[in-house]
């Protein structure tokens, strides 16, 4: 055992290169691996998780504070089927105006609420970034609510401002922000429209019918008219699932891809480290060890480096996992950070520690069969004939001589290199796959922003009622805005090229658990930027698109009628046309301004979409606009918002295809550094007959740049195809249909491009080993056989 022991430590310490090489793979292979099987992790019931976690509320209600006291309300916590509580929170309904901004610029109407504890018994609260508050004149705000500035100026009687201290999450989105509970001059602002708030846990509340009868019986008793409303967490988990919905399925491609290339890698730097190694083998053979004795040197010269690269591996592997996964939780709704489960580090340890001791065991078992001259006698060299012709026959060709030797070099090692060709394939494929994907995202975001068509959007302050007129949120009252005066001034400013009249009105649909809107236009609103998924554009009177998100949850498709009902009256609306589209979260029609007649009583616009004329820029003109209407009670928005889900795909995509590229190129460079040793005594003959360095350089890179073409050509339909299939599934998974802008992104000129990707890959792994062949001398060459 002690002359097994010594052989390894002498082994690992006489193959530095050959350690380091095993080392490194192990690494980066195990962070690919911790990365992979993490992102797998977390995107297992996310939303469930964190909410259970976090004590989410199962129901956010509003009451009215003139109609039912805190004390009143305090005393629901205690009633059958409710499980923990808490509030009373006061609240207000106001805007958030930063500074610099002009006035007219604050956004809409949001809730805030007074709250001392960050995390009570119901809805704790993750903090982003910051402090929580510790006293008057202090805001937090929640993630999502807008830039972060030092400050911010509520729109309430007096103009109270409050300094920001921290960023934070409410799992169900319980409100916008949070003040201290004694701040009188937001809470409780003269005229304007305040609440109560209580949050509750139920012991019922699988479904939304479950969820309502919990809040019915716990409400049972009070004032009639006291709860303004109800806010089921199904919301919040609906939302939660369609925006990770679209996240599981590249992550899954990635995770196995990175798998998959991990295991070709370690595989192919073990067996190929063996095989190097057979003239050792016959030497120790010679010294009498037995061949279990053999297997357990070379299976102990590579599990040392190898135990030591995971080790190194997962601290790394979860420190550069861990921002992503982070993102990902945030997208998915929980904290902005994220702790992966320690078995997930002990497994991969021990999966990838396993399969390098059956990647060596099964080469040195063959060696350790032969007859000791016979492993002395191989040595390094390839098995007599492997590749000759195929050498022959590219030495007939034009190819200059160094290149018609690299390229020969494969076919004296056929097993290592289909092993370094699939891993150089994985890699390209990642290549091709992500290439598509981030144009894919890329396109998602155009389509729903619409930015490019109409970067301006003008909201008149209101909320809109069921079939009912604006009303302003602070006093009840009709808004002071005034369409024909906002949209003269939108006319008036240079750079407008184009102004379109909105109305809006939120009415009952049955599947559809909330509100769906009603939108009309009031000109022709080809111009818009909507992206359709099939059908035709709206034209009659009764004639409407939807959103593909709606057609899906309820069932329904393009030629169906839809009866819209509101407390005004009823419409009968076709539906002509399926578009790619956002606007309230996908629940959505949209036609003339005449198909709103007999929905609402209300007859001026609420909001205006503006298109700018080239060469204008968006802020600048937002702000121009903004003091134009100072004292009309609206809020200017420049539409280049980055949507956080798919900025975090993006994210993802680049970093995921980054390490996999880099794997696979560390795969290569195996591959050159194992066939630069075996063809030592070749490339000294070679230099002695007047080969240069250069043509040295250029033989052992067109040694891994053949492979890499073949990887390239073959990783283009691979990768297409993948996109094919993954991208539809991303689209069910959110609940929508695609659009063919956002599928068919791949064209000729740039698929040629991405055929060489194998190339970049093959030739960026073997210049390190080709340099060092390169400066290798004569002498010490031909003294290595």
């Amino acid at each position: 055992m002690r002359a097994v022991a010594a052989a390894i430590r002498a082994a690992v310490a006489r193959r530095r290169v050959q350690s380091l090489v095993v080392g490194v793979v192990l690494l980066l292979s195990t962070g690919t691996a911790v990365l992979g099987v993490g992102l797998l992790v977390v995107s297992q019931d996310p939303f469930d998780n964190a909410f259970a976690r976090l004590s989410g509320a199962h129901a956010t209600a509003t009451f009215d504070a003139d109609k039912v006291g805190a004390d009143a309300l305090a005393g629901t916590a205690t009633r059958s089927g409710v499980t923990a509580a808490a509030g009373p929170f006061d609240t207000v309904l106001a805007s958030l105006q930063r500074p610099n901004e002009p006035e007219g610029r604050s956004g809409p109407p949001v809730v805030i609420a007074g709250r001392a504890e960050q995390n009570g018994p119901v809805d704790k609260l993750s903090l982003d970034s910051g402090h929580w508050l510790t006293g008057p004149g202090q805001i937090v705000l929640a993630r999502g609510s807008g830039p972060i500035s030092s400050s911010v100026t509520l729109d309430l009687p007096g103009s109270p401002s409050l300094r920001v201290v921290g960023v934070a999450h409410s799992i169900t989105g319980t409100a916008s922000a949070w003040v201290w509970p004694t701040q009188d001059d937001v809470l409780h602002a003269q005229g304007a429209m305040t609440g109560r708030q209580m949050l509750y846990r139920f012991a019922s509340a699988a479904d939304q019918t479950a969820v309502q009868k919990s809040v019915d019986s716990t409400v049972a008793g009070l004032p009639a008219g006291a709860l303004r409303d109800a806010q089921s967490y199904l919301t919040s988990k609906n939302a939660a699932d369609t925006g990770v919905g679209p996240m599981v399925p590249f992550v899954v491609a990635f995770a196995v891809l990175g798998l998959v290339m991990s295991v070709l890698i370690v595989a192919n730097v073990v067996s190929g480290a063996v095989v190097a190694g057979y003239r050792i083998i016959g030497v120790l053979k010679s010294l009498g060890f037995t061949p279990r004795q053999v297997v357990a040197v070379y299976a102990g010269q590579v599990l040392a480096p190898a135990l030591v690269g995971c080790l190194l591996g997962v601290p790394l592997g979860n420190a550069l996992a861990m921002p992503l996964l982070g993102e990902a939780q945030e997208a998915y709704g929980a904290e902005a950070s994220a702790i992966l489960p320690p078995w997930v580090n002990v497994t991969v340890v021990l999966v990838l520690l396993a399969l390098v001791g059956a990647a060596a065991v099964a080469p040195a078992w063959r060696a350790g069969g032969l007859a000791a001259v016979q492993a002395i006698s191989v040595g390094r060299a390839p098995r007599n004939g492997r590749g000759y012709h195929a050498r022959r026959a590219l030495a007939r060709t034009r190819l200059p001589r160094p290149v018609s030797f690299g390229l020969g070099t494969p076919f004296a090692r056929p097993a290592r290199s289909v092993a370094t060709l699939l891993a150089v394939l994985v890699g390209a494929i990642t290549v091709v796959f992500a290439v598509g994907l981030t144009s894919s995202l890329n396109r998602v975001v155009d389509a729903f922003g619409r930015s490019a068509q109409v970067p301006i959007a003008v909201g008149m302050s209101g909320v809109v009622e069921f079939g009912g007129p604006m009303k302003s949120p602070a006093s009840g009252e009709s808004p002071r805005a005034d369409p024909a005066t906002v949209r003269a001034a939108i006319e008036a400013q240079p750079g407008t090229a184009k102004v379109m009249p909105v109305r809006t009105v939120q009415v009952p649909l049955a599947g559809v658990e909330e509100p769906i809107a009603v939108i009309g236009y009031g000109a022709d609103a080809s111009w818009l930027g909507f992206e359709l998924v099939s059908g035709r554009w709206y034209a009659g009177a009764d004639e409407v698109v939807a959103g593909s998100h709606l057609l899906r949850v309820t069932g329904r498709s393009v030629g169906d009628t839809l009866t819209v009902t509101s407390g005004v009256g009823q419409r009968r609306l076709r539906v002509v046309g399926q578009v790619f589209a956002r606007e309230n979260g996908g629940f959505a029609l949209y036609g003339a301004d005449s198909v709103l007649t007999g929905l609402t009583t209300e007859t001026r616009p609420d909001s205006f979409e503006v298109g700018l004329k080239p060469g204008t820029d968006a802020t600048s003109y937002a702000n121009k606009l903004a003091e134009a209407l100072e004292g009309q009670s609206v809020h200017v928005e420049v539409r280049d918002e980055e949507f956080s889900s798919l900025a975090i795909m993006r994210a993802l995509v680049a970093t995921l295809t980054l390490v996999l590229a880099v794997v696979a190129a560390l795969g290569v460079f195996n591959t050159a550094v194992l066939n630069t040793r075996e063809r030592t005594h070749e490339i000294g003959v070679l230099k002695s007959v007047g080969m240069t360095p250069r043509q040295v350089r250029t033989m052992v890179i067109a040694s891994v740049a053949g492979i890499g073409l073949v990887a390239g050509l073959i990783a283009v339909p691979l990768g297409y195809a993948l996109h094919g299939v993954v991208l539809p599934v991303m689209g069910d998974a959110a609940q929508t249909d695609l659009p063919r802008s956002v599928l068919d992104v791949y064209h000729p000129g740039p698929l040629a491009v991405l055929a060489l990707a194998g190339v970049l890959l093959a030739v960026v792994g073997a210049m390190v080993p080709a340099g060092w062949a390169a400066r290798s001398g004569v002498a010490t060459a031909l003294r290595s056989e």
